[in-house]
């Protein structure tokens, strides 16, 4: 399976407040988003193709109805290694030219430029954006997600994957109750996320 490049989702990222991690933490938060394309890429059958540049800033591709839920996914997998951990989102859908051999940052189309000019424009404490019709269900789902405990980040990094899994799935691979992920899972606000999120890949 390839990607369509007349619609496409170009996911360009960077970490809120680099400045201020250390080498390791760096290092450390970057894994994690490697780690979270990986489970994007098992979600969608096809590579992500995530590559880091300019020391604290990534971009992936993604299917465009799956935007979301990676955006979600990559937010759950670094914030499972530190609370401290952020990062920023811009989401541009739409056509790109054939992908560069030298990678993403030498690739070019409308739906890069909508994705880096989102996150020129992303102001305050506003984490998540999207040049599409969905903006508010983004904004809504930034605002829940950003107060994710490392705990339940752990507990969502499994439970946003596809098929759904079970809470007793989740609860051996994390290796806590089943209550624990049901109570975690709620005060993560996973029932509003899965409501929105399957309106939006059902519809697109």
């Amino acid at each position: 399976m390839s990607f369509d490049l007349e619609n496409i989702a170009v996911l360009t990222g960077d970490i809120v407040k680099s400045t201020a991690l250390s080498r390791d933490e760096r290092d450390a938060l970057f894994a994690g988003l490697k780690a979270g394309a990986d489970a994007v890429e098992a979600l969608q059958d096809e590579p992500a193709q995530f590559e880091r540049f300019s020391g604290d800033s990534w971009q992936m591709l993604v299917q465009p109805k799956l935007a979301l839920r990676a955006s979600l996914v990559m937010r759950a997998f670094i914030r499972q290694e530190s609370k401290s951990f952020e990062t920023r989102i811009s989401v541009g859908i739409g056509a790109v030219e054939p992908l560069s051999p030298e990678g993403l940052g030498a690739s070019d189309g409308p739906a890069f430029w909508a994705s880096g000019r989102g996150l020129k424009a992303l102001k305050g404490a506003q984490y998540f954006c999207t040049n599409t019709g969905n903006k508010p269900i983004f904004i809504l789902a930034d605002e829940i997600s950003k107060r994710w405990t490392q705990a339940q980040a752990r507990v969502l990094a499994f439970s946003l994957l596809l098929p759904h899994p079970t809470q007793e799935s989740v609860a051996s691979k994390v290796g806590i109750s089943q209550q624990s992920v049901r109570n975690h899972l709620a005060a993560a606000g996973e029932p509003a996320l899965l409501a929105a999120l399957a309106d939006i890949e059902y519809s697109l």
